[in-house]
């Protein structure tokens, strides 16, 4: 028996849709990020008081996008983007439930959209990594 030319083997490899060691890189990059940022709020709070009533949305989103950047070989950037910055976001929520906030207890709206926010930044931050892939090759 012979294989056809439709077979499995001729076509090649399966297409990746989401490059799941990249994506775990990603998210620990992201978490790296969403820690320092987050240890440096005291600081940033003190010394730049109007950027620091923000300081810890701007980390989340730097941290977002620079977990959803990373695209490695995925063909469905943006899903890996928000795959990889919700990753980054679930990484860093045991030590939120761990240390609550101290001006009262844990809000759900706020995780909830903070994981939104994770899903969305991390998808623009994929696509537009993905785009920049695209035209370098």
């Amino acid at each position: 028996m012979s294989n056809s030319a439709g077979g499995a083997s001729a076509r090649g490899p399966a297409p990746v849709l989401v490059d799941v060691a990249t994506a775990v890189r990603a998210a620990s990059t992201g978490l790296s990020v969403l820690l320092l940022g987050g240890l440096m709020t005291p600081i940033a709070q003190a010394y730049l008081p109007v950027v620091g009533q923000f300081w810890l949305l701007l980390v989340s989103v730097v941290a977002f996008a620079a977990a959803g950047s990373q695209v490695g070989d995925a063909e469905l950037t943006p899903v890996h983007g928000a795959c990889a910055a919700l990753g980054s976001f679930l990484l860093v929520l045991p030590l939120i439930f761990w240390f609550p906030p101290a001006g009262g207890g844990l809000d759900l709206a706020q995780i909830v959209s903070a994981a939104g926010a994770a899903v969305v930044v991390g998808a623009v931050a994929g696509h537009l990594a993905g785009r920049r892939r695209e035209r370098a090759r």
